[in-house]
């Protein structure tokens, strides 16, 4: 696999932008607010709000599949601009422009609805949202909308390749959205004990964020003249794991999906590793599982690894789009630690998920 990123576009809690956010993020910033719309237990008999990353105000009086397009629309607006895509009028461009759109896991208990009662939500409530809301004239058989959460970027740089070669589409935009500051969303935390509170010091704290990926094949972004700050190189993607698997066994699968995009080499991967870690307990033990596994393919000295969730909170289905568009700044600033990234996600049913970067094309910034 050989895709060119050619965009990225992001709305988080720490800036409604992907300069502004990757900024804030290399300077170790956060902007955690009280979420009055659900408080938890402090001291007995006294309630508190519970601490979350909204991407305020962009997103204030949205949630769920509102959220998702809002956050969704808002990165692909900063996208657009950043990228100097043509206007709606260039049919011809936007005509061979194909669209992936990544939604959370749809549990029922989380949003009162699933896709085996609903199955055409998606496309009703978020995908046709979105495209009316882009306001730019895609072609219908080119879009669809995958409910995948942390997995999703995964598989949706699958079907972009897949789509790029067959020739359907020169370029693929995937957007992504996830919130968790609903109180629907919270209240589904709250009751499986993930919610990180005064009583409860070892869970996520909840977050939003849109996120969008232009990725083109590398000799179309020549041809046009894109600029490429990254390029993917590799990507796996597991099953999900069966039913009353260990976190060892999901540990193994992570580190089978690592070692799957890893190139068949003597020197060990040295470089920038991006995590969804976000304080659940699970995810770090799988993790610690999958470390040990990787001894041979990863220098631990030689690796920073970085877990968002720490400046932005839980951002589900955003997360990996959100580490791929920190990856890209780092290799355009200077600040990468490698001329190689790699991403690490976990899927709240456990589905294990690996992407390779490496330095694109695009001058880096003095």
């Amino acid at each position: 696999m050989k895709l060119a990123v050619t965009g990225l576009g992001l709305v988080t809690s720490v800036g409604h932008g992907v300069v502004g956010t990757c900024t804030a993020l290399r300077a170790g910033l956060s902007q955690p607010r009280p979420l009055p719309a659900f408080t938890v237990e402090d001291e007995p008999g006294e309630a508190v709000p519970v601490t979350g990353f909204p991407a305020a105000p962009f997103a204030d009086g949205f949630y769920q599949t509102g959220a998702w397009v809002r956050l969704a629309s808002g990165a692909f607006d900063d996208l657009r601009d950043a990228a100097a895509m043509p206007s709606s009028t260039d049919a011809r461009f936007w005509h061979r422009t194909g669209l992936i759109a990544l939604a959370p896991l749809i549990d029922e208990a989380r949003f009162g609805w699933s896709l085996q009662t609903l199955p055409g939500a998606l496309e009703t409530f978020y995908l046709h949202p979105l495209v009316s809301l882009m306001d730019v004239p895609l072609r219908e058989d080119t879009t669809r909308a995958l409910a995948l959460g942390h997995c999703g970027l995964a598989a949706a740089l699958q079907q972009a390749e897949a789509m790029l070669t067959s020739r359907d589409v020169d370029r693929v935009l995937v957007l992504a959205a996830d919130s968790y500051v609903d109180p629907e969303s919270l209240a589904w935390l709250a009751h499986h004990r993930r919610l990180k509170s005064p009583q409860r010091q070892v869970g996520l704290m909840p977050g939003e964020a849109g996120a969008a990926i232009l990725v083109e094949r590398p000799v179309t972004a020549r041809e046009r003249g894109s600029a490429s700050a990254v390029q993917v190189d590799a990507v796996a993607l597991s099953g999900l794991p069966a039913v009353g698997a260990t976190l060892a066994q999901v540990g193994r699968a992570l580190a089978e999906s690592i070692q799957r995009v890893l190139p068949a080499a003597t020197q060990r991967f040295q470089g920038d590793l991006y995590l969804d870690l976000n304080g659940e307990a699970w995810r770090a033990q799988a993790w610690g599982h999958a470390q040990v596994l990787l001894a041979e393919q990863l220098d631990p000295s030689r690796c920073r690894v970085l877990h968002l969730a720490s400046s932005l909170g839980e951002t589900g289905t955003a997360s990996a789009p959100v580490s791929l568009a920190a990856a890209a700044w780092g290799f355009f600033r200077g600040h990468a630690s490698g001329e190689r990234t790699l991403l690490g996600s976990l899927s709240d049913a456990g589905q294990p998920a690996a992407i390779l970067l490496t330095r694109g094309e695009g001058r880096r910034a003095d």
